[in-house]
Formats: structure tokens, sequence, C-alpha cells
């Protein structure tokens, strides 16, 4: 059998590929302080990580949505292709009323925070 890529082009792509992981795991994180004694910035925080979240994956169910109608206009409606990316764009959605629950749920945690101090 006749090998068509050399040695040192399969070490060149798990270098690149390295690297890139390295380059999207080097974002700056925002924290929250276990020790913090601002607990309502810290729910706040979290809340609005949440609200991010469910907003990507809210985009996500949009975009695979329009896939779903693409694929069903190429393949038609009864194509494997369109039922499984309708389930992808639920499952989506779902998951962003999920975390969109959660942020509410900071949300009064952080509300009822200083009530319940006094």
């Amino acid at each position: 059998m006749n090998n068509r890529h050399s040695p040192q082009a399969g070490w060149g792509a798990l270098i690149v590929l390295c690297v890139l992981t390295m380059a999207g795991c080097a974002q700056p994180v925002e924290t929250i302080g276990k020790t913090s004694i601002d607990q309502l910035q810290d729910q706040m925080a979290i809340a609005g990580y949440y609200r991010a979240e469910a907003t990507v994956l809210k985009e996500k169910a949009a975009a695979i949505a329009e896939s779903a109608v693409r694929y069903e206009h190429l393949f038609g409606p009864q194509s494997d292709w369109v039922s499984g990316a309708r389930q992808l764009s639920r499952y989506y959605a779902v998951a962003a009323q999920d975390l969109e629950r959660r942020a509410e749920a900071y949300e009064e945690a952080a509300r009822a925070g200083p009530q319940r101090r006094r």
C-alpha cells in the first residue's frame, strides 16, 4: 500500500491541534470568590453566566431549526437528517429554558439574600 502522507505531516497536524487547544483554554475566566463576603455579587455573576449560556443555546436551537428546514427541502420531510435536526433543536431549546430557570433562581436568591440578613 502506498502511503501518500509523510510522518512529518501527521506530527504537524498534531502540533497545530495542540496549539489551538491551548489557545482555546487560555481565555480569561471570570472567577467567583469562594471566600467572598458579597454573596449578592456572586449570585448575580452565576445568574449572568446561566443567562449567557441560555442565549448561546437559543441561538444554536434556532440555527439547527433553520438547518432542518433546509434538510427537508433537500432530503424530504421523512429524512433522518430532518428528524435528527429537529430533535437536536428541541434539546437545545429545552436546555436553554433550564438555564433560564437556574438564572432566575440565582437572581431570586440574590434578591432574598439581603432580606434574610435583616
